[in-house]
């Protein structure tokens, strides 16, 4: 299958998830700032972000924030078939007594066609409590709000031209997703209504493929490249760009005795064949992540969800997956990116807008905060756009540091 209309998010809202008690709320709607307009994503006058660059200290929760959107995804995808021994994928606060047995809440807004669609749910593990699913038309003018379905406890009602699918009412576990089991639905030939489900749950397992990719089985990924010689092929011109000793990427499927089979990823060095594992770390990840950022950037449209993309990456490689995010001439499925990083490279005006640079810690309640450094304000002014952010940052002035004697210092 592929998905017919570009899916792009436009909010993530979650509370009461590991370290993130209070609400928070990662908008990838641009601001009123006016540097670098090229890289937005327009839908119907709406400016949308391509990127979302996140800092802040270790055990600050940025692994939480995006392990809380890769959560819900998965939910959406997968959470049809979970039986009643599985567990729903919602981990509170539990350093909180007030929290510990409340429910996980996730809300996602994002485009489909000419539409905006407002999607959550509140669930433990167990058990889902609320879920809600409402569209209206996509614009920057206020818009009327209809409803698709609500849910509370054990029932649903769904609204309008969708009510019909209340005859499946009854097969919807308590800790399974009504989105889930809709959207998963095998239909030759679906309706317009069915095929809203399905487009959102297949565009929620895509960003789960992807973002999980470079982490999957070696053979299975290898087993991609293998299959696909396009792909292979843009792997090793991207491998090139940043270390020409690499004469070809060679991938060998070996059969064991038993008939298993496995397959193997092999670089050339001047004729001769060694295996991937002798290259670099840096070389490596490249290699390993290739295959979502090709994928998402010229075939499929994807969120894609990194949590500390720089690790092993060269400053300047990094910068240069980012741009290519930017890049309409590349990024041509405008599909966005979300990564979690220490890295400062990219802490300046010329490479992200202030909306796209956002900054993570913990209150007073040691809960998980983030801000976008566009909606940071200092006792003095607002910053601005001509700023050193990197500098700035380091020195103190936005937060989001580690406490340190030398950040308390600063």
């Amino acid at each position: 299958m592929t998905l017919e209309v570009s899916i792009v998010l436009l909010q993530f809202r979650v509370k009461n998830y590991r370290s993130i008690g209070d609400e928070l709320t990662i908008d990838l709607t641009a601001g009123k700032g006016r540097e670098h307009m090229d890289f937005l994503i327009n839908n119907n006058g709406v400016n949308i972000l391509p990127v979302i660059s996140m800092y802040g200290g270790n055990a600050s929760g940025k692994s939480n924030i995006v392990d809380a959107l890769l959560d819900m995804f998965t939910n959406i995808s997968s959470s049809h078939t979970f039986g009643e021994a599985e567990s729903f994928n919602a981990i509170p606060f539990f350093f909180s007594g007030d929290l510990r047995d409340k429910p996980t809440e996730c809300e996602i807004f994002f485009t489909l066609g000419i539409h905006e669609y407002q999607y959550g749910y509140k669930a433990t593990g167990n058990k889902v409590y609320e879920e809600w699913l409402y569209y209206r038309k996509l614009s920057v003018r206020d818009t009327v709000t209809k409803t698709i379905f609500e849910r509370v406890d054990d029932t649903i009602k769904f609204a309008g031209s969708y009510k019909s699918f209340e005859r499946y009412n009854d097969l919807i576990n308590e800790n399974s997703l009504v989105l889930s089991f809709l959207g998963n639905r095998k239909i030759k030939q679906p309706s317009k209504n069915e095929k809203t489900f399905i487009d959102i749950v297949y565009w929620s397992r895509q960003n789960i493929a992807s973002s999980i990719l470079y982490m999957a089985n070696d053979s299975l990924l290898y087993q991609i490249y293998h299959d696909i010689d396009l792909l292979r092929a843009s792997a090793l011109d991207f491998l090139q760009e940043f270390d020409p000793s690499i004469e070809d990427i060679i991938i060998e499927k070996q059969t064991d005795k038993n008939g298993n089979s496995a397959y193997e990823a092999l670089t050339k060095h001047k004729g001769e064949k060694y295996s991937l594992f002798i290259e670099s770390a840096g070389t490596q990840k490249l290699f390993e992540i290739h295959a979502a950022i090709s994928t998402a950037l010229q075939k499929q449209s994807t969120t894609l969800i990194y949590d500390e993309l720089d690790t092993y990456l060269h400053p300047l490689i990094l910068r240069r997956i980012v741009a290519m995010f930017h890049d309409k001439k590349i990024n041509i499925m405008n599909s966005q990116l979300i990564f979690t990083s220490h890295n400062l490279t990219l802490l300046n005006r010329n490479e992200l807008r202030r909306d796209e640079i956002w900054f993570v810690e913990k209150d007073e309640n040691e809960f998980t905060t983030a801000f976008s450094l566009d909606s940071f304000k200092s006792t003095k002014d607002e910053v601005r756009a001509d700023l050193d952010y990197g500098k700035h940052y380091l020195s103190g002035r936005f937060g989001a540091i580690p406490y340190t004697q030398a950040a308390k210092r600063g």
